[in-house]
């Protein structure tokens, strides 16, 4: 079935889904699927499976964040917002996935994996984990709002260096790596001060 008054640019199909043409979804799944999932299981080490998943869930990561006015305006590719979010998806999996306890409970006794004499080392990994979020969380507002942006874009929403140039208004890729190398020495020097 073909949709009549197809957008042709992400401003313009950005503006029709907002105003609820939801049909618009699937064809937007179906440009960037197999792009995406090409990119995970070369790039992340994601199954194909997993990678399709992925992309199935942020393509409605993105309708929801539409739908409930989380996200008013476009500010990047649409292409790169999904894999934005499909990447930070394939991630979590991955992440997940390692944690998993084998189903048999013998497996790998005699390696070193005994869980009768093992200390629990999920939770001190948790624990770690909650400690170096804590001093992030102190140390990013010392950095200053330019630093913040770039870390945090770069970092969390895992957008390319091109999405950060264009998003913040730098004049290259170039100068986007050499702020983002002096963000993160400020950041080691706030998180290990010297000796």
């Amino acid at each position: 079935m073909e949709i009549k008054n197809k957008p042709t640019d992400d401003a313009t199909l950005f503006a029709a889904i907002k105003a609820g043409r939801h049909e618009l979804l699937s064809e937007l799944y179906v440009a960037h699927r197999a792009a995406f999932v090409s990119y995970a299981q070369r790039q992340l080490y994601a199954t194909e499976t997993d990678a399709a998943d992925c992309f199935q869930d942020a393509v409605i990561a993105f309708y929801k964040n539409v739908k409930s006015g989380r996200m008013t305006e476009l500010t990047c590719t649409m292409r790169t917002y999904l894999f934005g979010i499909g990447r930070r998806l394939v991630y979590r999996r991955n992440k997940l996935r390692m944690r998993e306890v084998p189903t048999d409970p013998d497996e790998g006794i005699g390696l070193g994996n005994d869980p009768t004499t093992d200390h629990d080392l999920s939770l001190l990994n948790r624990f770690e984990d909650d400690h170096r979020k804590a001093l992030l969380a102190k140390a990013l507002p010392l950095l200053g709002k330019k630093c913040q942006q770039v870390l945090t874009l770069f970092y969390y929403h895992r957008y390319p260096i091109e999405s950060v140039q264009e998003s913040l208004g730098f004049s290259s890729p170039g100068a986007v790596r050499i702020k983002k190398m002096r963000c993160l020495d400020k950041l080691k020097k706030l998180l290990v001060p010297p000796v």
